[in-house]
Parts: C-alpha cells; structure tokens; sequence
C-alpha cells in the first residue's frame, strides 16, 4: 500500500508529538529525583537556551542541503540516545548536561517538520492543519496515558516513554516526502537577514509573548496541581482535555484564519492568555480548572496558526526551514528560557501567584496586534 504524503508526515509528526506529550512529565521525574523547583527552572531554562543556539543552526544545514529528511532523522536518533541517559544520571549537574544535549538535539525536529510541512502544503501535495491535528492527538493521548501510567508505576517510567516515542520518530522519518526546493547559498549570518520582514520580525514577537507565557504552564503547572491535591492522572487528563479543542482548532485552521486573519489569531490568543493565567493563579477548584484548559486552543493553537500563516506568505521558500528554526529559538527557545528561569523563582517564593507574571507578558502582546494588522491583516 502507498501512503499519501500527508499520511506519511503525519506518522513522523505524531511520533514526535507523543515524545513533546511526555516531556511534559520530566519535571515530576526531575522533583521525584530531588530536585527543587528552583533546580528545575534551570534546568529547562537552560535547555531552552541552547535550543536558541542550536536551531537555526539545523536550519540553515537543512536550507543548504535543500532537504529535511537526513536532519530530522539524525535529530531523533541523537535524542533518543540522550534521553535513555537519564536513568543514570543524579544530582542536578548530570542532569543538566543531559537535558542540555536533548534539547539541543531535538531543537531541530520541530521547526524542520513545520517546514518541510508547510512547503509541501504550498505546493498542493497536502494540507498543513490537518497533519498537525495529529501531532495533537498524540499529543493528547501520550499526555493522558503517560500520566495514568505514572499513577500505576511511578515517574522512573518516563524516560524510557521518551525514548519510545523519539525512536519511532526515527523510524518514520525513513518514509518522510522531500519537498521540492533549491539549495540555498551559505550566508555568513545565517537567517539574521530574515529580520529585514517587518512581518517575520512581528511573528515572533508575539510568538515570544504569548507562547513564552507558557513556561509557568508547562514548568510548574502539573506541580501545582499536585500540591492542589490532584493526582497524577487528573493531571494528565486535565493537559489532554485542552488538546481537544486545540484538535478541533488545526483541523478547521483554514476557515479560522480566513475569518480572523493573523492579527485576529494573536489578538485572541493574548486575550485568553490573560483570562488563563490569571485564574489559574488563584489555584481554583477542579471544575474551573476543567473550564479554563479549553482555553489552550486560543493561547497556543491560535498563535501557532498566526505565525504559520505569516511565514508562509511572507518568507521566501528556500529560506523556509531557516526561518521556521529562527523562529522557534526566538519566539520559543529564549522567551521560553528566560519565562522558565524567573517562574522557577516566582514558584519558589510565591507559588501558583507566579502565573500572575504570565498573565502580564501575554497581555502586552496585544501592543503588537495593530502593527501586525498593518503588515499582513
């Protein structure tokens, strides 16, 4: 049987999305290890700066070579090695320098998928949405199951689900499509010359803001909800619960965008990223909790769909891949880094309050929207 390309990217990209699905259970595995908020915060914070040097170095490889397929596979195969390192790690030093090289590795897989998909998309061969509704799907299911399972056996379980999930990642790179681009020339500044966009330089500004605001979320929201008295498995249920709509929103991303346009996108996810933030700092009951995790389909889906749009309209094909991992190291890896250092600190002194001060970054995104309507409506 012959798989159609968007079948055949969305093998990979649901692999991949399983492996994102579990990481999110790394800081519980890092506290059951001893380690204390603050430690963690460093953690991921320096991980994600690393993914800021990293990326845009996997980029620009792939923009030079004019093909996705050989990076993403050396990619998932090195952050399948570093991850069944943990287990034999202890203390914070070891462990941060294994999370230094997982994160390095796998700053690649995600800016190149989005590429390689969204070129193919330009040229007719398949849809963009819909594939990455998969990625949530799995997303959804790796989150609730990896939670229930956490429930039954303990945290120890996670980095071997890690390493599953990078390494079928792996084996579905082998069947990924080629996108049908030029080979770029190599420049010695990289994509830097991308910020001459107004419109990619106000994609990821608002990429910074509002998913940066996230780093509370995904560093210390399932320790919140612990301390709340919720186990592990409402933890998991509870991040899987928001994937639904975020599902619902990929798969009719189109009509959406045609609707709202990127500023509308990014004014709506800023909006709800205020209302999110600030409720959950006020740690609420279980069925608030249940209402506001729908949310996450405006305060990430939305602006993820943004962002794609702009750079799909504004930045020339051959510099696709360097732009998508421009992007991700700048509108995710240093917001991300630097929200995740200061809300480890936050957390520490001041608990779920420290939602608070994501609820004020995501919030000035919102200066951003008119120029963004002026650029590119």
């Amino acid at each position: 049987m012959t798989l159609s390309v968007g079948m055949r990217v969305g093998l990979f990209v649901g692999a991949y999305f399983t492996a994102m699905g579990i990481t999110g259970f790394m800081p519980l595995w890092y506290a059951d290890r001893g380690l204390s908020p603050s430690d963690i915060g460093q953690i991921l914070s320096a991980a994600s700066f690393l993914r800021v040097l990293a990326g845009p170095q996997w980029g620009g490889v792939a923009d030079r070579l004019g093909r996705r397929k050989p990076v993403l596979t050396g990619a998932t195969i090195a952050a399948t090695a570093l991850v069944l390192l943990f287990p034999l790690t202890g203390g914070f030093w070891p462990v941060l320098l294994v999370a230094a090289g997982q994160g390095v590795a796998a700053s690649a897989i995600n800016p190149l998928a989005d590429s390689l998909a969204l070129s193919l998309a330009r040229q007719g061969l398949m849809e963009y949405g819909p594939v990455r509704a998969v990625g949530s799907a799995t997303f959804m299911l790796a989150t609730a199951g990896t939670g229930w399972l956490m429930t039954a056996v303990g945290s120890w379980l996670v980095p071997f689900l890690l390493a599953i999930g990078y390494g079928t990642a792996t084996v579905f790179s082998r069947v990924l499509p080629e996108a049908d681009l030029a080979a770029s020339r190599a420049r010695s500044f990289g994509g830097w010359e991308l910020f001459r966009l107004p419109a990619f330089r106000l994609a990821v500004g608002c990429t910074a803001l509002i998913q940066g605001a996230h780093a509370a979320y995904y560093g210390f929201g399932a320790l919140l909800w612990r301390s709340q008295g919720l186990s592990d498995g409402t933890i998991g249920l509870l991040i899987a619960e928001g994937i639904v709509v975020e599902i619902l929103l990929f798969w009719r991303g189109r009509a959406v965008i045609e609707r709202l346009g990127p500023s509308g996108l990014t004014a709506c996810a800023a909006v709800a990223s205020v209302v999110r933030w600030t409720t959950m700092a006020f740690a609420p009951a279980l069925p608030v909790l249940i209402a506001v995790q729908l949310l996450h389909a405006g305060t990430f889906a939305m602006q993820h769909l943004s962002s794609m749009a702009i750079l799909g309209r504004a930045v020339p094909p051959e510099r696709a891949a360097t732009a998508q991992a421009l992007h991700a190291a700048l509108g995710y890896g240093i917001p991300a880094g630097a929200a995740m250092f200061v809300s480890g600190l936050l957390y520490a002194h001041f608990g779920g309050l420290a939602f608070l001060a994501m609820a004020l970054v995501a919030a000035t995104a919102l200066l951003l929207v008119r120029p963004l309507r002026r650029v590119v409506g």
